[in-house]
This record gives C-alpha cells, sequence and structure tokens, in this order.
C-alpha cells in the first residue's frame, strides 16, 4: 500500500501524461500554452534537454506567436550549449516586448553563464526598473560583480537590493559573506545594526549581527544577538548551534551543551553537533558522556576525524591507552596530516614507554609543519618527562637553529640543563633568553619551579631585572 501511495506522489502531472500516451500512440497532440509550460518545466528541471527541446520545438510551431514558448525555447538551447543560438531568438523577441523584464533576465542569465559578466549586468540593470521583484535582480547584480572579485561592488548592490526587501534573506547571507571575505567586521556589524533599525523582526539580520560579533571576539555581545534571534523565532537552529559555540568559547561548557542540544531538537542529522557536545563535556572531564556524544557522532558519519580525535582523549583520560591509540591511528587514516593527532599518539606513546613510535609521531608532525616551532618544544618537553634530558637538549638545538633568538626556545634549554645538572652551560642560555625577555623567566618558574632553589638562576635573574 505505501508504494502505490509513493507513486501517486510522484505521479507527473497529467499532461505530460497524456503527452506521453498522445506519442506512444502516435496521435496528433494539441496543448494550449500553458499545458506546454507544465511539460517543458517537467522534462527540463530533469535534466532531459533532448527531449525537452524537441517538445519546445513543436509547441513553437503551434503556438508562434506565444513569446512564453519562445522564452522558454532559447533557455533551454543555452542549457544545452548553444548560448549564441539563444541569444539571437532573445534578441528578436526584445524587438517585440522591449519592456519584458523575463527575456533581459534570461539574456543576463545566458552572459552570465558565457562568463561576460559586463554583459550580463548590463541587461539585469535594464531589467531592475521592469520587474515586480528589483531586490532579487540587484541580487544578480551583485552575484556578477563577485564573480568578477568586486566585492565593493558586490555589497553595493546587496546593500540596494535590501534597501527595496530589508527581508530578502538571499541579500542578507550575501552581504555578510562579503563582510568576512573582506575581513569588513566593523562595517558588518554596522551594516547589520542599520538593518536591524529598520527592520527589528528579522531573524536573519540579528543572525548575522551574532555571526559579526563573533568574528571581533566580542562573544558576550554575539550572544546577545543570537539571544534576539530566538526570542523571535525559537526554532532557529543555527542561532542556538552559535550560541552553543558563544558558549564554548567562554569556557561555559555547560550552557554551551544546553544550546547544542537545543539546535538538535530541528536537526538531529547533523553529526558535528554530536562533535560540539562531546567536546564540551570532554573540557569538563566527563569522559563517559563525552564518548558517548562522540560515539553518536560517528555513528552518523565515520569519517569525522575530529571525532576518532576526541575519542582517543577521552579513552586515554580513563587509562586505555590501547584504545587511545587505535582511535588515534583511525583520525591520522582519514587526515594524514593533522599534526594535532600525530602529537596526541606521540604523546600516548611516550606515556606506555614506546619511545620509537613516538619519536616517529614527532619526527613526522616536524616533518609536515617544519615552520611550527611548538612541535619541537613539545617533543622536547615529552622526553624531558621521561628523563630523555639530552634528548630534549638536542630538539631545542635543533629548534635555535631553525628558529635563532626565540626567547621560548632559550629558556626551555636553559631548564633542561639545569634539569641535567649543567649549571654553566644553562647559565649561558638563560642570559640569552633574559635580554631577549626577561618576563619570559616566570613561565620557567612555572614549568620547573624547582629553578627557584637555584643560586645562578637567581643571580642572573637579580642581574638582568630592568629597573
Amino acid at each position: 500500500m505505501s508504494l502505490n501511495l509513493f507513486d501517486k506522489r510522484n505521479k507527473p502531472p497529467w499532461q505530460v501524461l497524456r503527452y506521453e500516451e498522445l506519442v506512444k500512440n502516435q496521435k496528433s497532440i494539441y496543448f494550449d500554452i500553458e499545458d506546454f509550460e507544465e511539460i517543458i518545466d517537467y522534462y527540463f528541471t530533469r535534466g532531459h534537454l533532448k527531449k525537452t527541446l524537441n517538445i519546445v520545438n513543436y509547441a513553437t510551431s503551434v503556438h508562434t506567436s506565444s513569446s512564453a514558448l519562445i522564452l522558454k525555447r532559447a533557455q533551454v538551447l543555452a542549457a544545452s550549449g548553444k548560448e549564441d543560438r539563444a541569444l539571437n531568438i532573445l534578441s528578436g523577441l526584445e524587438t517585440l516586448e522591449p519592456s519584458n523584464p523575463d527575456i533581459l533576465l534570461t539574456k543576463g542569465a545566458i552572459y552570465s553563464q558565457l562568463k561576460n559578466y559586463e554583459k550580463a549586468i548590463e541587461h539585469y540593470d535594464k531589467a531592475a526598473g521592469k520587474t515586480d521583484e528589483p531586490d532579487y535582480v540587484y541580487c544578480n547584480i551583485a552575484f556578477e560583480y563577485e564573480n568578477m572579485g568586486d566585492y565593493n561592488k558586490t555589497l553595493e548592490y546587496l546593500k540596494k537590493a535590501l534597501d527595496i526587501n530589508p527581508e530578502n534573506d538571499l541579500a542578507i547571507y550575501e552581504a555578510a559573506y562579503c563582510f568576512e571575505l573582506l575581513s569588513l567586521n566593523d562595517e558588518s556589524i554596522e551594516f547589520f545594526k542599520n538593518l536591524i533599525d529598520r527592520h527589528p523582526y528579522s531573524i536573519e539580520a540579528w543572525f548575522n549581527l551574532g555571526i559579526s560579533y563573533i568574528n571581533t571576539g566580542l562573544y558576550e555581545k554575539a550572544n546577545d544577538a543570537f539571544d534576539y534571534a530566538v526570542a523571535i523565532d525559537d526554532s532557529h537552529t543555527p542561532s542556538w548551534f552559535h550560541k552553543g559555540y558563544v558558549h564554548g568559547m567562554m569556557a561555559e561548557f555547560s550552557r554551551a551543551i544546553e544550546c547544542y542540544s537545543k539546535s538538535l531538537e530541528q536537526d538531529e542529522g547533523d553529526a558535528m553537533k554530536y562533535y560540539y557536545i562531546g567536546e564540551c563535556y570532554e573540557k569538563l572531564e566527563n569522559y563517559h558522556e563525552a564518548t558517548r556524544y562522540y560515539l553518536m557522532c560517528l555513528d552518523k558519519d565515520d569519517s569525522i576525524a575530529e571525532a576518532w580525535m576526541g575519542l582517543g582523549v577521552c579513552k586515554a583520560e580513563t587509562g586505555d591507552n590501547k584504545a587511545c591509540i587505535k582511535n588515534l591511528k583511525k583520525a591520522l587514516t582519514l587526515e594524514p596530516e593533522n599534526t594535532t593527532c600525530m602529537l596526541l599518539l606521540a604523546d600516548t606513546y611516550m606515556n606506555c614507554e614506546i619511545f620509537d613510535k613516538a619519536r616517529e609521531c614527532y619526527d613526522k608532525a616536524i616533518k609536515v609543519d617544519p615552520e611550527d616551532k611548538n612541535i619541537l618544544l613539545e617533543y622536547a618537553e615529552a622526553c624531558a618527562s621521561h628523563g630523555q634530558y639530552k634528548r630534549a637538549i638536542n630538539i631545542m638545538a635543533e629548534a635555535d637553529e631553525k628558529f635563532p633568538d626565540n626567547h621560548d626556545i632559550l629558556y626551555k634549554t636553559s631548564q633542561y640543563l639545569f634539569m641535567q645538572g649543567n649549571n654553566k652551560e644553562a647559565a649561558y642560555f638563560l642570559e640569552e633568553a633574559l635580554i631577549l625577555n626577561f618576563e619570559g623567566h616566570q613561565i620557567l618558574i612555572k614549568d620547573y619551579p624547582k629553578i627557584l632553589n637555584n643560586t645562578t638562576f637567581n643571580e642572573l635573574v637579580e642581574l638582568y631585572k630592568p629597573y
């Protein structure tokens, strides 16, 4: 029974069924203009271009003076790669109906298809004054300027569209995209605040104002903007999701979970939402719930490397290093150049004292991103934490060669030398570090509090203390 209902829902319109019956029985065919349009649209939207062209040619032979059918013919020809023929037909039609905006819009679309963006703009501009929806025509002009890389002009026409219709969501989102692309965060905030002044119940304006605040790091203001959006429409999923993101950025992980969960009520199919909830639970050190949500994420999409990594971290935190390694390896099969994952795996191998495997991971991470000094610093720290001071010092020597005069590297080198008991050489590196950045020695104290018991360290800090 369900199959029959499904068939009825997908049954072609009666005009198409009648047309196919007449063709099959080789009977003469007559339809009025509207019926022909229905048949043409049915096949055209399904990509049956050859069949559509045959029908439209027949239709225009029956209704020779129908501009609607001639326009359809031009559209089908353009879609079939016969743009020149389509433009010739439209030019002839335009002389007969110069005020028909559909002709101008179709010509604009064809010129855009040919990447002749200036011509497309020219025809869209003519159409704007003749159509009932000029805001959407201005959007088309904006897209052409976007194709040309002229984002200032793009914004100009999107603003024109919104001046006419503040509820044009297409223009709102495209404007937001352009502001973000041009890094015009302050201008974006001003733009959406002005739009809200004119249209205070625009959910999309409030939402994009929130996004603009996120881009400037103003998370509390972003949250306020999203609050207005969900006050207008409590089911606005994107606002709930971004509220979750904002609370996460403010380290309010419980609130973030509430908001992410609210966004799931309207869209349970988005695997990444489960990942973000899992990440929040991980930050709260609730590894059981974090694991549950990571698994829910992977159940919906097992190609998300971040979820495999999160699962690995949870396993490590609960003492299951074997499972951790397995999950991190899975993540690396999905993202082979993810250095964060390589370092997590290396750290796990170090904890398991599988030092050769750890070294392989660190070396691979360095090879993938040789300009990231933090990889070398983390590598050295892992070695030092396992008493491998000589190895840590050698790594810092390599780092110093790649990144000369870096106070972080110099302080760390001095730390490992002090830990090794080599005060004389440690003093040399400490002096260099103190000269470059005196305040940096506080990090050394934090990382290695025992240094405060070292006379050489205290004397040098006192010597280089600024007055």
